[in-house]
């Protein structure tokens, strides 16, 4: 579903509040008018996004129309993988909810693993047996999705119309926070969180100028999201450094616009990583407060990996 509005001008009041804590009603309405075969299913939610259920409880409660029904026996033609709604609806929640209910989201995905059974094979398309503990649908859902535009086009967007600006960045900011908190969950690949940092930081500067806008990098945009991908996968992404793990997301590193040419994590990858947020954070190429905020947190998150790693070892090794 996209969040592209047919609108030019956006109002500061259009900006999505962050740190509520509720959802408005109109919400689920919304959802409910949408997805008529689904109502129970989004009751269900409504009542989870309450906190009058807890994780397991919902993801069982939530499954249990598609696991127990089946579709109409008077010859009427599925209109729709049945499956593939219900992991929409999640998506559209993590994608729509402000970002203080994104944890209770992610525990009620974990909490889809523990369930041992899946959707009625009458309800769904695919050619063989579903089960819910593999979320079906959902990862290729949030990434096509949500997470497809490049920043390139964002930005000519928002510098064709000025005032969306802080609206688009907003939405596109907030996706990568949550994908990059999926991603440390085990719910999106993590090949996917690499391309992020290493095309944000890894490309030569020289020829961005040159580049098309689905190549062109965008340091509004690009620094922040690959700063979010540090703060949830740093310490991950410091052991494949540690072990210099192969890892199919490096592919990036061989385009000629690249200036490193590794096929695998090391700790001078990670390095660079580290100098150039530190070139980010000190404003070299003319960046707005929020790049800077944000690439030198991750330059700090990046040290803070580093030392708390060292301890864990050396206790270890003593």
């Amino acid at each position: 579903m996209s969040d592209h509005r047919g609108i030019i001008h956006v109002a500061p009041t259009d900006l999505p509040d962050e740190s509520r804590m509720t959802v408005e009603r109109a919400w689920f309405d919304s959802h409910g008018h949408e997805n008529q075969h689904h109502l129970e299913e989004i009751k269900v939610l409504r009542v989870y996004h309450d906190k009058r259920m807890t994780a397991e409880e919902t993801a069982y409660a939530i499954t249990r129309p598609l696991t127990q029904g089946t579709a109409l026996g008077d010859g009427t033609v599925l209109a729709k993988d049945e499956c593939f709604v219900l992991m929409s609806l999640l998506a559209s929640a993590l994608a729509e909810w402000p970002l203080t209910r994104t944890k209770d989201l992610i525990a009620l995905l974990q909490a889809f693993r523990s369930l041992e059974d899946g959707p009625n094979n009458s309800l769904i398309f695919s050619d063989h047996p579903l089960e819910w503990k593999h979320l079906p649908y959902f990862s290729s859902i949030w990434c096509n999705d949500y997470c497809q535009e490049r920043p390139g086009y964002i930005a000519e967007r928002y510098h064709q119309f000025p005032t969306r600006r802080s609206y688009e960045m907003a939405i596109y900011l907030k996706r990568q926070n949550v994908w990059a908190q999926l991603t440390a969950a085990g719910f999106t690949p993590i090949k996917d969180a690499y391309f992020i940092v290493i095309w944000a930081l890894e490309q030569k500067a020289e020829l961005n100028d040159s580049l098309d806008p689905s190549e062109k990098i965008i340091p509004e945009l690009h620094i922040p999201a690959a700063a979010r991908s540090i703060h949830a996968l740093g310490k991950r992404f410091y052991q494949d450094a540690v072990e210099e793990k192969l890892q199919d997301g490096y592919r990036v590193s061989r385009f000629p616009n690249m200036v490193l040419n590794y096929d695998h994590m090391c700790k001078d990858r990670w390095a660079f990583w580290e100098k150039r947020f530190t070139e980010f954070a000190n404003g070299a190429g003319g960046e707005d407060e929020l790049t800077k905020k944000e690439a030198k947190a991750a330059v700090e998150h990046m040290q803070a990996m580093v030392k708390a790693w060292e301890m864990e070892n050396e206790s270890i090794a003593g």
